[in-house]
């Protein structure tokens, strides 16, 4: 029997705010208001640590009190001001999700925003074992970024953290990943000033992967694509001509790539048929690339004539 009456005492003292909808709130919470006041009283002389342990209490004890999301935002500060920007963030992220309804939930964005931005540029730095400062790691500043993006799916901060984000997936040499960033930023965020841009950088990520040493012609086809998309998309923009000159250079170096695969099966494969295939292609895509068709039809006819003398009876 005692063991049984302990449950309902036990659960009474649970932290309400797990059981509530985020952004409820007590009508009225002194203790809480009264460990406000001392701690901004704290601030302001300076002994950042007393103040924060003031807003611990209220955030681990109080988070129901109608003043929780300024305790929360104060906390972040001392964070951000003590060098701890993975806590700052940390708050900053709970009164994102917990009070919606909060004159400060803007506010709160608007620093995660500022902070992933700095950390993607490299300026924020943290502390390493006390000793130096260094850049935040790759998966942080990632994570910051989606939560942005995933804190604001509808605001214009969202769209600016996309492409951030794709923007710092770029500087660490991950195209394809970068690509998607932007194609997402276009697919979500069509009316946003990032857009056409986006559009134009997943056509070069896709068109540069030949410079890299691929030659894949499926990023070719689909760089192609995303050319054509953007003036598609945006008709009535500045680099909708140079989009279109782009497609045109793309199905070019296609026509071109069909060649080299001709050639390939020609004279290394020595798979004659494929060479003809491909040559055949090439030329009834004259319209589109004459030079590439012109020496189509030279090694055209040398790949019949080995392919006529590779199926002529032996005597």
């Amino acid at each position: 029997m005692c063991a049984v009456a302990v449950l309902p005492l036990t659960m009474c003292h649970q932290n309400n705010s797990e059981l509530l909808p985020a952004g409820t709130i007590q009508a009225a919470d002194p203790q809480a208001d009264a460990l406000l006041s001392e701690a901004r009283a704290l601030m302001a002389a300076g002994e950042l640590s007393a103040a924060k342990r003031k807003l611990r209490n209220i955030v681990l004890n109080h988070d129901l009190a109608p003043c929780a999301p300024e305790a929360r935002m104060l906390l972040a500060e001392i964070y951000e001001k003590q060098g701890l920007p993975r806590d700052a963030f940390e708050e900053y992220d709970k009164i994102v999700k917990r009070y919606q309804s909060s004159s400060l939930y803007t506010r709160a964005l608007e620093r995660q925003l500022a902070m992933a931005m700095a950390a993607a540029e490299g300026t924020l730095q943290v502390n390493v074992l006390g000793l130096w400062k260094a850049e935040l790691e790759s998966s942080a500043v990632e994570k910051w970024l989606r939560s942005v993006i995933s804190n604001a799916p509808y605001n214009d901060m969202a769209a600016t953290a996309t492409s951030i984000l794709a923007r710092y997936l770029v500087r660490k040499e991950r195209y394809e990943e970068a690509a998607a960033v932007f194609a997402s930023l276009v697919e979500n965020y069509p009316d946003s000033r990032y857009a056409p841009e986006a559009q134009l950088m997943v056509a070069q990520l896709w068109a540069s992967s030949r410079t890299r040493g691929n030659q894949n012609l499926a990023n070719l086809t689909r760089a192609q694509e995303a050319y054509e998309d953007f003036t598609l998309r945006f008709p009535n923009h500045a680099d909708a001509r140079k989009a279109l000159n782009e497609a045109s250079n793309v199905r070019r170096l296609l026509v071109q790539q069909e060649l080299e695969t001709g050639r390939y099966y020609l004279e290394r494969s020595r798979e004659y048929g494929a060479a003809v295939f491909c040559f055949e292609n090439v030329i009834r895509q004259r319209n589109i690339n004459p030079e590439a068709a012109k020496e189509a039809e030279t090694l055209l006819q040398q790949a019949k004539a080995r392919q006529a003398a590779l199926l002529a009876p032996k005597s």
